[in-house]
């Protein structure tokens, strides 16, 4: 049993719809705020951090502080880790929580991972779902070889891929990095159909990842 980890509430069709496209089998997703109130959600709105995560949850979307969820997220990988083959958490934030039960699984790392092979040459737009993430992102992405630019696209929105689209002909880049995990499994395929560009999407990676476990 795999265990996926969203850090607002399900259920998630959008989230479930990669691996099934996948062909990732006998999964369970948790969200770090389910059965948690609207009224305790708009109180963890409140709560100051210096970065603000994007969560989906059951009456729409919420920016909750990191160290709100992170502590959420904490006590989900203790219940599950003795039940789980592995854990994927399912944000592109970084968590420090580790398991010496179970495989852990951070997207960042993931992404991480591919785009060490991003030269300085090279042109990368990288986009993030709301705009208080701008500051967190680019230190995120520092390490990122080459010319940046951090665009918003929420990818809630109907015509996420036509921003995407947009920014991507305007800017011409070699590589494009979707740093949300809410960005849909088949964005990869259309933005790589329709340019010249290679993509990295965290739901294309973890699915890769728990398929080779």
């Amino acid at each position: 049993m795999f265990t996926l980890l969203t850090i607002g509430q399900t259920p998630r069709e959008d989230l479930m719809k990669a691996f099934i496209k996948g062909g990732v089998q006998d999964v369970q997703l948790i969200g770090a705020l389910d059965g948690v109130s609207e009224s305790e959600i708009k109180r963890l709105e409140k709560v100051p951090g210096e970065e603000k995560l994007y969560v989906v949850h059951n009456k729409g979307t919420s920016n909750i502080s990191h160290e709100c969820i992170e502590e959420k997220i904490e006590k989900l990988i203790r219940q599950y880790e003795n039940s789980s083959d592995a854990i994927a958490l399912l944000c592109m934030s970084e968590f420090k929580s580790t398991s010496d039960q179970t495989t852990i699984i951070y997207p960042i790392k993931e992404l991480r991972e591919k785009a060490s092979n991003i030269n300085s040459n090279d042109k990368t737009i990288i986009f993030i779902p709301i705009k208080e993430q701008l500051t967190s992102a680019k230190l995120k992405w520092a390490n990122v070889k080459g010319d940046k630019q951090f665009v918003v696209a929420n990818p809630k929105v109907e015509n996420v891929l036509g921003i995407v689209n947009k920014e991507i002909t305007l800017h011409s880049p070699s590589y494009v990095i979707l740093d949300c995990y809410g960005y849909d499994y088949e964005l990869v395929d259309e933005i790589e159909r329709n340019h010249e560009c290679t993509c990295y999407n965290a739901q294309n990676l973890v699915v890769k990842k728990l398929k080779s476990l």
